[in-house]
């Protein structure tokens, strides 16, 4: 029997938990969940749903955490009852059986549920954690208790963060009961035989893709690399956008390192991009999951990233790639030297990485236990 879904999703831009949405919406089984699309704006996220058929609509939504602080914010809040109300008219419009909301950010979709009468599922794919969820409403044990209270599950996309989250609660009984893991997907799958494309005369070439924060820290590769004295000929792409790119070209430029690294724009198409590299590095200093290392994974690289909480699950050291300490570039010097002259290992490592992926984090199988929670 179909069941129809509302989904609700804190954005309509490119991101992490974007495109875990995305992947979720596209490996649905169709004939047993019917779904629908809130977006709070437009964007290619928006698209990406359309052309696959699905019904959306543009509603505007509160963000309790990573909101920026201004008199138009204030105003919006002011307007919440309005929005619930809103949401819970088109649950019963649409005969909503389910509302799944994609992030810990988004709170009216719990409310609108308990006020329609259906259950609701929060999807975290946050860190939980005070320095990076600055500015909030309120304390995070207070916001996990509300999540636990109006959803019938509470999924994270790793062990690790869902015993940050156990921390908050304080209550074990309700978390073990309400609690559920489920990593998130690589978005793309690549035949048997897909090989990269690159020649194996070129230089050898460290990848790092993400946002230029200060979470995701792209700036201990950097130190990194200056510290090489590998033998080897490479060079370093970053890709991505965010408000440390000007201090990230600084840091170049300074270290004399303009020959060696590259700077290219956000890609909205990831696999192009890695088909440039050799392995990748994954510098955050918290990770809820690492969707590019799975990504990075599906491609056959090894990788080398920060013990943080999703990589320390994806990551198998020393059969798949390294683990090194948050902020330790001294370590991933050592690390990125190996793995730049050790040509066997990184064909073997980036061998034993794929075929991870294919069975643990293959969107089929991940989308089918989300669904099952559906």
């Amino acid at each position: 029997m179909m069941k129809n879904v509302l989904f609700l999703a804190h954005s309509g831009s490119a991101g992490g938990a974007e495109y875990c949405l995305d992947t979720t919406l596209r490996f649905l089984d169709r004939e047993k969940i019917e779904p629908y699309v809130i977006f709070p704006w437009e964007g290619p996220m928006v698209e990406s749903a359309r052309k696959m058929g699905i019904p959306v609509e543009i509603c505007r939504l509160n963000w309790w955490f990573w909101y920026r602080p201004s008199g138009w914010e204030w105003k919006n809040r002011l307007r919440i009852p309005w929005y619930v109300g809103h949401l819970a008219r088109r649950i019963r419009q649409k005969r909503i059986e389910t509302v799944y909301s994609n992030t810990a950010c988004l709170f009216e979709g719990a409310l609108a549920a308990r006020l329609a009468g259906v259950p609701h599922v929060t999807h975290i794919h946050e860190v939980l954690e005070e320095r990076f969820l600055e500015p909030r409403w309120f304390s995070l044990p207070w916001m996990v208790r509300f999540f636990y209270r109006w959803s019938r599950w509470v999924v994270y996309e790793s062990k690790e963060s869902a015993e940050i989250g156990r921390k908050w609660l304080r209550d074990d009984s309700l978390f073990d009961a309400k609690t559920r893991v489920v990593s998130n997907s690589c978005r793309f799958l690549l035949p048997e035989n897909h090989y990269r494309k690159r020649s194996p005369k070129a230089k050898k070439r460290i990848l790092w893709v993400g946002t230029f924060s200060e979470r995701k820290n792209p700036g201990m590769l950097v130190e990194a690399l200056r510290r090489l004295k590998c033998r080897e000929d490479w060079d370093a792409l970053l890709v991505g956008a965010g408000p440390l790119e000007m201090e990230l070209r600084t840091k170049i430029a300074g270290y004399g390192l303009e020959s060696r690294c590259s700077v290219w724009p956000f890609q909205e198409e990831i696999l192009p991009v890695l088909e440039e590299g050799d392995f990748l590095v994954l510098t955050s200093q918290e990770e809820s999951f690492g969707l590019v290392l799975v990504e990075a994974g599906m491609l056959g690289l090894p990788v080398i990233a920060t013990r943080t909480q999703g990589p320390t699950e994806i990551v198998e050291e020393g059969t798949q790639g390294f683990l090194v300490e948050p902020e330790d570039d001294r370590n991933l010097a050592e690390k990125i030297t190996f793995l730049l002259e050790q040509d066997e290992k990184r064909r073997e490592w980036g061998e034993n990485f794929r075929n991870k992926i294919l069975e643990k984090y293959h969107p089929a199988k991940n989308t089918a236990q989300l669904m099952d929670l559906l």
